[in-house]
This record gives structure tokens, sequence and C-alpha cells, in this order.
């Protein structure tokens, strides 16, 4: 009887490490790349099942993701071009298939260009919403995040104030 005490907490740490580990991302964002989305410091929750099963990323969507140029660490941005579609960078405008993308969550864009570039398959181009700040596609050297480094959907903000992404 006395060796009973141990299976709910111990059921506990089971069932945290499994959905940490295949269910859920939990991570700090430290960098104000994404503001005012995601503030610098903020802990954010995601998805990663959420694109299992057939599901793919769509432009709008924050991903976590790997990019080999950055290392092994996880990095949050927002999915603005998916496979097939031409991107276009114009005096800080995104443009995406020759039609200007409406950005309702930028509230800062930046000033530089980038050439029309049509997106591999199974690749996304992503860009930080603080334009002016942000470490993304525009700078790296491969400028794809392959599907394969998606590592899920961020889905919502919990600290230092709660809100949906």
């Amino acid at each position: 009887m006395r060796k009973r005490w141990w299976f709910i907490p111990g059921l506990a740490i089971v069932l945290a490490a499994v959905l940490n580990l295949f269910i859920l991302v939990n991570a700090h964002v430290p960098s104000g790349s994404m503001e005012p989305t995601i503030p610098a410091g903020a802990m954010v929750l995601g998805n990663r099942t959420a694109y299992h099963w057939g599901q793919e990323p769509k432009t709008g969507d924050v991903i976590f993701f790997y990019h080999p140029e950055l290392g092994k660490k996880w990095i949050v941005k927002r999915v603005i071009a998916v496979p097939g579609q031409t991107f276009a960078l114009w005096k800080g405008r995104v443009y995406l298939d020759g039609q200007l993308l409406d950005e309702g969550y930028v509230t800062e864009f930046s000033s530089d260009s980038y050439p029309e570039t049509v997106v591999p398959e199974d690749s996304y181009l992503v860009l930080g919403d603080h334009r002016c700040h942000s470490n993304d596609s525009r700078f790296w050297r491969d400028p794809f995040v392959r599907r394969e480094n998606i590592l899920g959907r961020a889905i919502f903000v919990y600290f230092p104030k709660l809100h949906r992404l």
C-alpha cells in the first residue's frame, strides 16, 4: 500500500515528458524580432503535431524551426511564402505572386528589397514581424526553411501576457 503513492507523481512525470517531447513546444523567445506579436522575453507554447496528417504550414503561420546556418536552437518566425509561390520584397513590402501581401501584424517595415524568388518544393520563406530587427530569410545564404526542419506551429504567448497567435 505504501508504494502506491508514487504512482500518481510518476504518472504525472511520464505524461509531462510525453507532452513535451511529442505534442507541445514550450519556448522562451529572447529577441524582439517578432514584436509586437511576440514580445522579447516571452514564453510561447506551440503544437508539434500541427503539421502532421497531411497539414502543411500556410502563409501567416508562426512556426518553430531549425535552420542549419543558425545552429540547433529553435527559431520563431512567420511563414511568408509557401512552396511554389513567388516572393519579392520591394521597399519593405512583401509581394506574393505579384500581389501585395496585407501584413497587419507588421508595425515597422524595413526599407530593403529582395529579388523575385520562387519557393522550392518542401521549403518555406520566413520573416520576423519586426522587420528592422529580424535575422530572417532575407539574410541567410539559404533563405529557405526545409519542411523537415519545422518543429511545429506557435499557438499562444502565455507570458508576460496571455494571447493567442
